[in-house]
């Protein structure tokens, strides 16, 4: 028996168990709602990271967008939100899901794995940049206040929104997100110290040794504890709006999708439960042939024919009163 079961890092990452609709729907707002929101969020971290652009070009420091933390992470962010809000306008219009379906599985895994860590490293962003590196003393425009305030605050507030109003969900595999990512941008930096011979964050300096090393060790694990910290919220969230759910699903027609991915899932499952009977089936008949016991002939045991020996012509009569009876 044949199974329909996805191979390498299909199946790694999990993309035939993800529930396609959650993309798309909310368990508070209908879809067009939440379109809605995405829509306007989103134009927020465009304007965000237009005015970065102008005010590092003008302060000529163009050179931090891509290497600070700080701005690569905003940058996640918005192509979070401009992405989700591409899809959700795919489903408002067209009511289904084809813009997800007809692009490629892992642009929507990837999605997935962004939004894993959109909703980690903007807890860890506020909190470092309150918590350590803002400075009371320095001095700022008021189009620096805008962009420092929108990176370190206003992108917490965009993520809480996003958070419930969605229905993204947060597979254990989605932890190599935040994990990924954030190993990347340590080597990042690495490079970064060897071009310009100093350090983006100064806990990063590994001449500081154990110190730094428990710096990179103790990221890591906030990351990851922050993820599982995420996963359970998430879970939590769609736990205690089971019933608006219902509710917002027969409204805005995501509840179809949801029951056929459902039904799908059980079909796969039913799928690999009957290939699994199969092969435990045949790999009882196997044994039993191999542990037939007493019956067990072992081909040595018989003898073989001569190739050349006559086989003798035998000559049966019978006679015509027993043909006759």
């Amino acid at each position: 028996m044949s199974t329909l079961q996805p191979t390498g890092l299909r199946k790694f990452l999990k993309y035939d168990t993800l529930d396609l609709s959650r993309i798309v729907s909310s368990n508070i707002v209908d879809a067009r709602t939440l379109l809605i929101i995405r829509v306007i969020v989103a134009l927020h971290l465009v304007a965000v990271f237009i005015a970065t652009l102008y005010v590092s070009a003008r302060d000529e420091v163009f050179y931090m967008v891509p290497t600070t933390f700080t701005n690569l992470s905003n940058i996640g962010l918005t192509a979070y939100y401009l992405t989700a809000a591409y899809h959700s306008h795919s489903f408002v219009k067209n009511r289904n899901l084809d813009s997800l379906t007809n692009q490629h599985w892992f642009l929507t895994s990837a999605l997935s794995l962004l939004y894993a860590s959109v909703v980690v490293f903007h807890i860890v962003v506020p909190a470092i940049y309150w918590g350590m590196l803002f400075d009371p003393n320095n001095t700022m425009d008021t189009l620096n206040k805008y962009v420092d305030f929108s990176h370190h605050g206003a992108d917490f507030a965009c993520i809480l929104v996003e958070m419930v109003f969605n229905r993204m969900e947060l597979p254990w595999v989605a932890i190599l997100g935040p994990l990924g990512m954030i190993i990347l941008y340590m080597f990042l930096a690495w490079v970064y110290f060897a071009a310009r011979g100093e350090w983006l964050y100064g806990f990063l300096d590994w001449s500081k040794g154990p110190v730094a090393a428990g710096w990179y060790i103790g990221l890591l694990a906030i990351f990851a504890l922050l993820f599982v910290l995420q996963k359970y919220i998430h879970q939590g969230r769609d736990s205690a709006l089971k019933g608006r759910r219902a509710i917002v699903a027969a409204q805005d027609g995501t509840g179809a999708f949801e029951k056929h991915h459902q039904q799908e899932q059980q079909s796969n499952a039913a799928v690999v439960a009957a290939a699994v009977d199969e092969e435990a089936g045949l790999g009882g008949q196997v044994q039993d042939m191999k542990n037939g016991g007493g019956d067990k002939v072992e081909l040595e045991d018989i003898p073989l024919r001569d190739e050349k020996e006559e086989v003798p012509e035998v000559n049966v009569a019978v006679s015509k009163q027993e043909i006759d009876a």
